[in-house]
């Protein structure tokens, strides 16, 4: 699942750390973003390396849409210009004074959200469903039981 943040109306993707491995035949360098320490470090085939960087999921879903960012601003949107208008005020920046918006809390906040990490871990596993099978009347004293086939094999 994709991870964005947004700053006024417009999203970016969010930042990444996993932790993944070298499927392929050959020596790779680390495609994690220029400000982490492990950028560039070499990953030998089926070994374990980190990415750190934007979220892959989000910079795939840009890429199909061959966009760079999500949304419009909404300084310059035009249904909501119009609205400010209609409501009398001739600036977005008296309308967003009157409703109480302040540009160094938004920045702060975006640059906290842009820095946390989103970790895409895998679920835990949980216990089969086992429930009774049959009934008295069909299967004795519903000894038989649905579900709960055991562990799956180990691959790999």
């Amino acid at each position: 699942m994709s991870n964005f943040v947004s700053k006024e109306g417009v999203w970016h993707p969010a930042k990444e750390r996993i932790a993944l491995r070298n499927v392929t035949n050959e020596t790779i360098k680390n495609p994690s973003a220029e400000y982490s320490k492990y950028h560039d470090e070499e990953v030998k085939p089926g070994e374990q390396y980190i990415y750190e960087g934007e979220d892959r999921a989000a910079l795939f879903e840009l890429w199909k849409e061959k966009i760079e960012t999500k949304g419009t601003n909404f300084r310059t949107e035009p249904m909501f210009l119009q609205s400010i208008r209609n409501q009398g005020f001739t600036t977005v920046n008296a309308y967003l004074k009157s409703i109480g918006y302040d540009q160094e809390k938004s920045d702060k906040e975006f640059k906290d959200k842009a820095v946390k990490v989103t970790r895409h871990e895998v679920d835990t596993r949980t216990a089969a469903v086992e429930i009774a099978g049959g009934g008295i009347d069909t299967a004795g004293v519903a000894e038989k039981r649905l579900g709960g086939f055991g562990e799956a094999p180990k691959v790999g």
